[in-house]
């Protein structure tokens, strides 16, 4: 009997290498291939097929790095359906991505991306242009794609592409979302390496990307405020307070949120002199609104702000580069502005003088109750008004005789030259 026991052996393990085809077609049956029995195919380099744009890839499948996926104990039919037999046709349905992860595809397939995707849009981003394919990681993983260190980056391969952008009209130009990477955010990101700071989907979302217009939308007006103050929440409970603030709140949508003054991809802090918020550029930002003669007659507000600011002493030393001035954010407010008539404004006559005290230590109260924005009417300021008037109609009637007086001394040295010559 020992000396057959070896014997044995080897029929048992030659019955097992010809049942294996049998247990392959039984999984074929099932629909269930294990990763081996794929890999018998796909571990080949050279292995190539079409996508669904028409471009040739290659269907080689690294097994180490899908062994290191968060979806290694998977199997390959558990995503890649329509698979009877081996081998399977070379067109096979998408892979439906929603069978597990149903909430993510519902907010998916009702924003843009999804929506285009739909419609059968090549240029439409699917799961795996953002999270990969065999090599997906945890969000949490430094080297997943969509990790905070590297999730911007794969938002820019599209949106910066030239030739996608210009198959699409609603996309934003390729040089608006480049203004990101010179943005007080964008620094951070890019030069400093910070995940903490603002990324694409911290405003856009991540797969429910709406446009502006929608209500559900992060940037949809009434709640771009909550949208910065995820990050900003102090300044946001300022804003809110605001005369801003409750007005947009209440729907008043031409009331600015925080993009309508500092920007939208394009935000530099203060200390710049590029931003719309600087010293140097406040009055102008702020005008944008407050000049604008249709929203002044619309919420009966005073017009001309930006024009009687300039004319003004502190106007005039901004307009020569002085930035040390006080500007509309210096009396006014910068997120906690309210109109003059509450108690808690810092233009309310009660609190003129230590607003006004900040860069004039010591004002009387009578020289802090002084009228800022003069203009030359009647109702503002008959001085100026009566003042103005009277330098106008004054050098006008000037220049009038100094033109009179030139055009008599000119015809008169004509007709002396005419006379000379009839003499001679």
């Amino acid at each position: 009997m020992r000396i057959w026991r070896p014997f044995t052996v080897l029929l048992a393990v030659g019955g097992m290498l010809l049942h294996i085809p049998q247990v392959q077609r039984a999984k074929a049956q099932e629909g269930q291939f294990s990763v081996v029995v794929c890999m018998e195919c796909h571990a080949d380099r050279d292995l190539t097929g079409v996508d669904r744009k028409g471009n040739e890839i290659s269907m080689f499948v690294d097994l180490r790095v899908f062994r290191t996926s968060v979806h290694r104990n998977m199997k390959c039919t558990s995503c890649h359906g329509g698979i009877d037999e081996i081998p399977h046709d070379e067109e096979l349905p998408l892979v439906r991505c929603g069978a597990c992860h149903d909430a993510e595809n519902r907010d998916y397939l009702e924003g843009r991306h999804g929506a285009a995707f739909e419609r059968g849009d090549p240029d439409a981003p699917a799961c795996w242009d953002c999270h990969g394919k065999h090599d997906i990681l945890p969000a949490q993983h430094p080297s997943s794609q969509v990790a905070r260190a590297n999730l911007t980056r794969v938002c820019l391969r599209c949106h910066v592409d030239e030739e996608i952008t210009a198959r699409h009209e609603e996309m934003p130009a390729p040089q608006t979302i480049k203004a990101y990477e010179k943005s007080v955010h964008g620094k951070g990101y890019f030069e400093k390496g910070l995940t903490v700071v603002a990324e694409c989907v911290d405003c856009h979302s991540g797969h429910l990307t709406l446009p502006a217009s929608d209500p559900r939308s992060r940037l949809y007006k009434v709640n771009v405020p909550e949208t910065c103050g995820s990050c900003h929440r102090q300044i946001q409970q300022e804003y809110e307070r605001s005369v801003h603030g409750e007005a947009l709140r209440s729907g008043v949508l031409e009331a600015p949120a925080c993009t309508d003054c500092h920007g939208e991809h394009d935000i530099l802090p203060p200390s710049e002199e590029m931003s719309r918020v600087s010293p140097k550029n406040i009055p102008k930002t702020c005008s944008s609104c407050h000049d604008d003669v249709a929203l002044a007659e619309k919420y009966q507000l005073p017009i001309n702000r930006y024009r009687t600011y300039l004319e003004s002493f502190h106007g005039v030393a901004l307009k020569y580069g002085k930035t040390v001035v006080a500007n509309c954010a210096s009396c006014h407010g910068v997120h906690d502005i309210l109109p003059s008539s509450d108690p808690r404004s810092k233009i309310h006559p009660d609190n003129r003088q230590k607003t006004c005290g900040q860069c004039h230590p010591g004002i009387g109260i009578k020289a802090a109750l002084g009228k800022v924005h003069i203009e030359a009417s009647p109702a503002s300021s008959k001085g100026k008004y009566f003042v103005r008037k009277f330098y106008t109609w004054f050098i006008s009637i000037l220049m009038t005789l100094f033109v009179l007086y030139i055009l008599i001394e000119m015809i008169g040295r004509i007709r002396h030259r005419r006379a000379r010559g009839a003499a001679s």
